[in-house]
């Protein structure tokens, strides 16, 4: 009996890896056309519609910047919705960031439908070991950022946590698929709440305090939990591979 609950298990887990991958970029074709003139890439995100029917979906185009020579490190990211027609192609958004020889760029665009589920995304790299050589690249199952957390907050002192953070989780070294999210929300009040999370699943969430020693206490404690889920991706990983 326990083998065949082993059995099921990884089936089930099977099923669902599959089913993802089946869906990503299948019923569209997100893309990121890129041009560089004097040192300045300009980019534009585009979708288009395979589908003859009408489709909900919401977009998120972020660009993650860091320099290689000082360790600085930017992003930016923009969001919308939009309503597809049936077999059509719509520019999503544009935007521009400037380009040395010392930086590396990674340009993401994902599409989600009304769900919130990722159905959809490009990406290119500037600057690294993996440089874009291509306009598009081939999807893969799941995301490809390596240790890369979007800085989505709104105050100063989600800013300050997002820093303890990203210190705390640079430490660990962990080359992860996922994308790290810290958000803040305004609360009612003078109070905010900030959620740490890897892709759609919520790792920490808490209320801000102006307590230095409580945000290093839980940038502390989010990285430790970070660490504790990739390590049990590592485990579903390696309780496949045995089967």
């Amino acid at each position: 009996m326990k083998s065949f609950a082993h059995i099921t298990f990884l089936l089930l887990l099977l099923n669902v890896s599959f089913c993802f991958s089946q869906n990503l970029n299948k019923d569209i074709k997100p893309k990121i056309e890129v041009e560089e003139v004097e040192n300045t890439l300009s980019a534009t995100a585009t979708v288009e519609n395979l589908k003859s029917e009408f489709r909900n979906i919401s977009f998120k185009l972020t660009v993650f910047k860091k320099n290689k020579r000082n360790s600085n490190r930017s992003d930016n990211a923009q969001d919308g919705r939009v309503t597809l027609e049936p077999i059509q192609k719509v520019i999503l958004s544009k935007t521009q960031v400037n380009r040395t020889q010392d930086d590396q760029i990674i340009i993401l665009l994902l599409i989600y439908d009304e769900d919130n589920a990722i159905i959809g995304k490009d990406r290119l790299v500037f600057g690294g070991d993996e440089e874009t050589k291509v306009s598009v690249l081939k999807p893969n199952d799941g995301l490809e950022m390596l240790g890369i957390i979007a800085n989505e907050t709104k105050t100063k002192l989600g800013n300050d946590f997002y820093d303890m953070l990203y210190s705390e989780f640079s430490k660990l070294n962990i080359k992860s698929q996922k994308i790290i999210t810290v958000q803040e929300e305004l609360t009612f009040g003078r109070t905010t709440k900030i959620s740490v999370k890897i892709d759609n699943d919520i790792v920490e969430e808490f209320i801000a305090r102006p307590d230095e020693d409580f945000l290093k206490y839980m940038a502390e404690t989010s990285s430790a939990k970070i660490f504790k889920y990739f390590k049990n991706i590592e485990k579903q990983a390696k309780f496949i591979t045995q089967y």
